[in-house]
């Protein structure tokens, strides 16, 4: 892979649809889980571990990992150079089973200057009397980044669920009880925020415990679904349903004729499934995820979401592996608003999804999705959708209190251009109520973007 760092990207679309071409400022950055498996400074006299884990970090190029099973800021510091990134962990803790996150510079922890120190302000449920849903020194981190260039503020949550030591059905409980608070506790206070939520959560995407935080529903039940959300997306359900697997892949795992580690083990979907209210074994498995709002979907580059196979990852024994776990991580894009704010507060229609590459033929089947955020009716007479070369479509109709509307936009009108766009939406007034953009990397055949 090649070196990996936020970058803009100045679009320039074609002078004959786009007259007025602009530069828009994104960046792109990958985000990672990763347990690194009871990591502490004893990793310095097992030098052939350490050069692993440096191996692997580099290999998997991330400007942001969330990190679990640490012992100490200063064995972090063994594996990620403090010049190019800060570590945020809790200092006062000497538990081997710490939360960290390391952000890779110039991406800046939000308000903390030097302060790289956790403290209770930083996690979700800091109350000893939550420790039977999040085992103490296991709570969830939960640290707001921002990123240089888009100066998009993004919250990154980590988290390590209950293990199933002890026996999976009698731990279940457990689980299922942490997804149900954090689901309280998301809808209350981040309901409109950029979130990541990621980590080792002890349960596949198939089990109880993720089902509840997809749906936001505290009475779903376990097994295998592929909808999305409605409450969080789970990037890692794909992975799932492949048979992908993260967690206890070894040197055996590793094919010779490409030197990767082969991630996907056959039938360990159906087999948790199968075992579920159960306290058997299950073999390998999908424990790590990254899971997003909905509103977050436009941001995420569709099929990103991967398993790092490196095998320096599963090399060695449990002694010299760089961790019984491997690293899972998804690419995200942001894009600067003009005005720095996105919409205007006082918008009365948004602009809720677009759909710029439907399958087929583009001209005449392209769609967008109006939504009505007032508590009245509005007649759309007079009122256009604009797009960044100047090109108009004209809106008609009413449009009642909460409802979503979707546009198919007529041939020869505004095309949505598969290069990347920017959308307005005015009223007969000619005064902006909403503004969208995204890139060629969000746009995929038949896959709709969504904004909000």
């Amino acid at each position: 892979m090649f070196y990996h760092r936020p970058t803009i990207v100045m679009i320039l679309s074609a002078l004959i649809l786009l007259p007025l071409a602009t530069a828009i400022a994104e960046e792109e950055v990958r985000i990672a889980t990763y347990n690194i498996k009871y990591l502490d400074d004893g990793v310095v006299d097992q030098g052939d571990r350490r050069d692993k884990l440096i191996r692997v970090i580099a290999e998997l190029d991330a400007d942001v990992v969330a990190l679990q099973e640490i012992k100490s800021r200063s064995a972090l510091e063994k594996i990620f150079d403090e010049d190019d990134w800060y570590i945020i962990i809790d200092d006062d803790s000497n538990d081997r089973q710490n939360l960290a996150l390391a952000v890779r510079k110039p991406l800046l922890p939000v308000g903390r200057s030097d302060d790289l120190d956790a403290e209770v302000d930083d996690f979700l449920f800091p109350d000893q009397a939550d420790n039977q849903a999040f085992p103490k020194r296991r709570d969830v981190l939960c640290v707001q980044i921002r990123t240089p260039i888009t100066e998009v503020e993004i919250w990154v949550m980590v988290v390590h669920a209950k293990a199933r030591a002890g026996g999976r059905a009698a731990t279940d409980e457990r689980r299922e009880l942490a997804a149900r608070m954090l689901v309280q506790r998301l809808e209350a206070e981040f309901d409109e925020e950029h979130y990541i939520l990621l980590g080792d959560f002890n349960d596949n995407p198939d089990d109880r415990s993720l089902n509840i935080l997809e749906s936001g529903n505290p009475y779903a039940m376990g097994g295998p679904e592929m909808v999305r959300g409605p409450f969080l997306i789970n990037l890692t359900e794909t992975l799932c349903a492949e048979d992908v697997v993260n967690h206890g892949l070894k040197s055996n795992d590793i094919d010779a004729e490409s030197n990767r580690v082969v991630t996907v083990a056959p039938g360990s979907r159906d087999i948790n499934n199968e075992q579920r209210g159960t306290d058997t074994y299950t073999g390998d498995i999908l424990f790590d995820q990254i899971l997003i709002p909905f509103h977050m979907l436009g941001n995420y580059v569709d099929g990103s979401i991967a398993v790092l196979d490196c095998p320096d990852g599963v090399l060695g024994n449990n002694t010299t592996r760089a961790s019984d776990h491997l690293p899972v991580y998804a690419d995200f894009v942001f894009v600067a608003a003009e005005d720095g704010s996105g919409a205007p507060s006082t918008a009365r229609i948004q602009i809720v999804a677009v759909l710029p590459n439907p399958e087929g033929q583009d001209a005449g089947h392209e769609q967008i999705v109006l939504r009505n955020v007032s508590d009245e009716i509005i007649n759309l007479e007079g009122w256009q959708l604009i797009d960044r070369g100047d090109n108009s479509y004209q809106l008609s109709g009413e449009l009642v209190a909460s409802e979503d509307r979707t546009v198919v936009l007529t041939i020869n009108t505004m095309p949505l251009n598969n290069s990347g766009d920017t959308i307005r939406i005015h009223d007969d007034q000619g005064s902006e109520h909403d503004q969208v953009t995204y890139t060629h990397l969000q746009v995929q055949p038949g896959i709709w973007i969504q904004f909000r």
